[in-house]
Order: C-alpha cells, then structure tokens, then sequence
C-alpha cells in the first residue's frame, strides 16, 4: 500500500514538474511596450531578464544578441521583408523610368461597333448607322488612331500597321424613357433619351474608366458628339500621357 501510495507521489510530482517545464518555455520570453518601442527579453528559470532586441517607432531594430533564436526569427522576418520592399521598389522605379510616349506621338484605339439595345436596334435609320456615327467623331483626331477591326470593311479607317491597341472602347447605346422639362410651361413631361455609355480600358498601365452621356432622342446627333467628346478627353488626358512609348 505504501509502495503504490510512493508511485503515485512519485507520478505527481513528475507531472508537475512536466506542467512546469512547459509554462517554462512557453513564457521564457517577455515583451515589454513602452510609448509604441518594443522590447523582447529572455527570461532565464531564476526570473532573470536579458534583452534580446528592441524595435523603435520606425521599425528599426536593434539586436542584442543575434545568437538568440527569437533575434534569429526576427532578423530573418526583417531581411524577408526588405527583400520585398526593394523588390517593389525596383518595379517602381522601372515603372518610372521606362520612357512614356510624347503628346504628338499616336495612340492606337480598338473602337468595338456600338451595342444597341432592342429599342436602339429598331429605331436605327440603318443597320450600323449608330456605330459610325461615333466612329466619325474620332477619324480626324491627330493623335487617337482607330485600329480597325474588320479588314474587309472599306468604311471611314483602313487597318492599321500597329501589332495592337492601346486603348480599348467598348460603345453601348440605348433608349429610355425620361422626365424632361416643357419649355414653355415648364412643367415636367415624359421624354424618350438617348444614353450613350463607353468602358474605356487602357492595356499597359492596366486602368479602365466609364463615361455616360444622354439628352433628348431627337437630338441624338449633339449627344453623341459630347459622348465621343467625353471619350476623347480620357485617352487623351487621363491614359495617355501614361502610355509607354512605342
């Protein structure tokens, strides 16, 4: 009886001190914050306290003993994430640097065939009618050249030699009922509006843009003009002083 009484003494005070030894190393560390520095400090069995690195406001660290293996996990975490900092900072530059195209100097837009609702589709006078209207507006531009994408067509631009585009615009057009003002009583009535839309994308640096634009049915051909007008002015002044040089 007192044999097993002994064992299971014996088997107690092992398991206490196993408990012991595991708080032990699961808390031989201890960080200490003071206004925002932090400081890490190893913490021998007698409760002793020896630092081992401190970090300031700027990230900065100092380590006091790089053989210690937080300092080691620490110094490692700081040279990963230099790496990558330098690594953005490359891209950046290259970014920065690389030679952007001169204002003179052409950019090549892929214009898509307008996509029409149903209503549009049945009021078009003529089938593509819609679509060269706005392509009309960006022929005689000196700097935006269209890429056209059907070769056998024999319509306003010729295909041109340019491998690719720049600048993709992706037309869409429909009809829809609104509420205007009579001019001459000045109260509010139902009109029939034409809304012309256009996703504007450009290729390299990656960036699309949205413009919208709509009136009165009736003077379909003012709208697209503002429309076609709104178009222009992205490429010309929000891509284009982007675009790498070709």
């Amino acid at each position: 009886m007192a044999i097993h009484t002994c064992r299971r003494m014996i088997g107690s005070v092992w398991c206490a001190a196993a408990v012991l030894l595991i708080v032990g190393c699961s808390n031989n560390y201890y960080t200490a914050n003071v206004n925002g520095e932090q400081k890490v400090y190893r913490v021998d069995g007698q409760g002793g306290k020896t630092l081992v690195y401190e970090t300031d406001l700027q990230g900065q660290t100092v380590v006091y003993d790089p053989n210690d293996p937080m300092a080691k996990r620490q110094i490692a975490a700081q040279e990963a994430a230099a790496g990558l900092n330098h690594r953005k900072a490359e891209r950046l530059e290259e970014s920065t640097s690389a030679s952007k195209r001169q204002p003179n100097e052409p950019i090549y837009v892929d214009l898509a065939p307008a996509e029409l609702d149903e209503q549009m589709q049945k009021a078009e006078r003529a089938k593509g009618a819609v679509a060269d209207q706005i392509r009309s507006e960006f022929v005689a531009d000196p700097v935006i050249k269209l890429i056209e994408r059907n070769q056998e067509r024999s319509g306003l631009m010729k295909p041109h030699l340019s491998a690719g585009a720049d600048v993709e615009v992706l037309p869409k057009v429909s009809l829809k009922e609104a509420y205007g003002l009579d001019r001459k009583t000045g109260k509010p009535m139902k009109i029939l509006a034409v809304v012309f839309e256009a996703t504007i994308t450009s290729q390299t640096p990656p960036a699309t843009y949205r413009v919208s634009e709509s009136g009165h049915a009736q003077r379909n051909l003012e709208v697209s003009k503002r429309f076609a007008k709104q178009v222009k002015q992205v490429i010309l002044d929000k891509i284009g002083p982007n675009i790498p040089a070709h």
